[in-house]
């Protein structure tokens, strides 16, 4: 069975939140998309982060953007607080530029960062 794809408003919506509640104002969230997957062969991946990168942007006479996939069968079955966690990880990827690159885990991205992240989204509701 083919992995199948489908928007994610619902994601959409919580990513806006978390962008806005954590003052990622390096992040057009207009440039940011959603995307629910099904028939993923990976085994621990939970969702992960695509950009569109300078050349393609340059081909495609377009601005850079990004586009978060959750896997359904994991990412659904998280409590909303998981859900968070996750989507906090997968916007950390996004590099201050906002330019279509990536940024690597080391240095920016780990459990005890997405921690005091999530705490401090979480006391700003």
């Amino acid at each position: 069975m083919p992995i199948e794809y489908y928007e994610a408003p619902d994601v959409k919506v919580l990513v806006e939140k978390i962008v806005i509640g954590l003052r990622f104002s390096h992040i057009d969230v207009g440039r940011v998309f959603c995307f629910r997957s099904r028939g993923s062969k990976s085994r621990r991946t939970v969702a992960r982060i695509h950009s569109l990168g300078r050349l393609w942007q340059r081909a495609l006479k377009t601005r850079a953007g990004y586009l978060i996939e959750v896997i359904s069968e994991r990412f659904d079955r998280l409590s909303e607080f998981d859900k968070e966690r996750v989507l906090i990880h997968e916007l950390l990827h996004i590099p201050a530029g906002f330019s279509g690159g990536f940024r690597p885990h080391r240095g920016y991205i780990s459990k005890k960062i997405v921690d005091r992240l999530h705490e401090e989204y979480r006391n700003r509701q």
